[in-house]
């Protein structure tokens, strides 16, 4: 299937756009998309971003004052990890700007693969924050990557952006979205409170708390997929106060 000049100078290889056609096709319906179309991948989709807010928040409190500085008085220790914490959310409206140039190039296909991949690894490598006096920077690093996924993962939001339900059809997703975060806040507790109970205190200073950031890769790769599946959501009543999204004619045919 020959892709027409508009498609070769819109976007710059590897792309996802033709898939992205593609999987519209396969996924289009006689019906315009529901909300039981999309409520699973909307919640699947916020999962992981609230759970990462507070297995760092958690750390923050209870294992980076001891681990990032050690010497300094336990409320001035909170307080400059909450900071080094901060940098992730100070960080997102450049990765928005960064990540939406990638989707203007290669598609949103590529860019929300790349930003899910980037922050499940950030994640991770959290659990992997060495003693001493590089910690700070690691963490910091670490944050700052975290950070510019964020916004990649934000920017343009294929959950909001291109699917197309009623008023109280959006209404109703938002308040599903608030259940993805509340499960990932509560399945963080948890997993802090039974690694804190059922550990001793060395153990969990040790090992204990590191275990929620490696579920970080899981829960973004799971969020991919459902990423990737609000993509194909085909939008036949698109609202006329936003632009159309952009798609590659094929066969001299535009494809909406």
């Amino acid at each position: 299937m020959a892709m027409s000049q508009e498609y070769a100078r819109g976007y710059v290889l590897p792309s996802s756009f033709g898939l992205e056609v593609e999987a519209r096709r396969l996924h289009s319906s006689a019906r315009a998309p529901g909300l039981g179309d999309v409520a699973g991948a909307v919640a699947i989709g916020a999962f992981p971003k609230a759970f990462d807010a507070f297995t760092c928040l958690a750390a923050a409190v209870f294992i980076f004052p001891q681990v990032l500085f050690p010497g300094m008085d336990r409320t001035l220790a909170v307080a400059a990890s909450l900071g080094v914490c901060a940098l992730a959310y100070a960080m997102g409206p450049l990765g928005e700007i960064l990540f939406r140039a990638v989707d203007r190039r290669h598609g949103r296909g590529v860019r929300l693969t790349a930003a899910r991949f980037m922050l499940g690894a950030s994640t991770a490598a959290i659990a992997f924050l060495p003693a001493g006096a590089l910690a700070v920077l690691f963490l910091a690093a670490c944050r700052t990557a975290q950070g510019l996924a964020l916004g990649g993962v934000r920017a343009d939001s294929p959950a909001l952006a291109q699917v197309a339900l009623t008023r109280e059809g959006r209404v109703s997703l938002a308040f599903v979205r608030s259940l993805g975060v509340l499960a990932a806040l509560l399945l963080a507790a948890a997993i802090f409170a039974i690694f804190k109970v059922g550990l001793s205190a060395a153990d969990f200073a040790a090992w204990g708390w590191r275990y929620p950031f490696v579920l970080g890769v899981a829960a973004n790769t799971v969020a991919l997929f459902a990423d990737l599946r609000l993509l194909a959501t085909h939008d036949r009543e698109q609202a006329p106060d936003r632009p159309a999204v952009r798609l590659a004619a094929v066969d001299g045919a535009r494809v909406d």
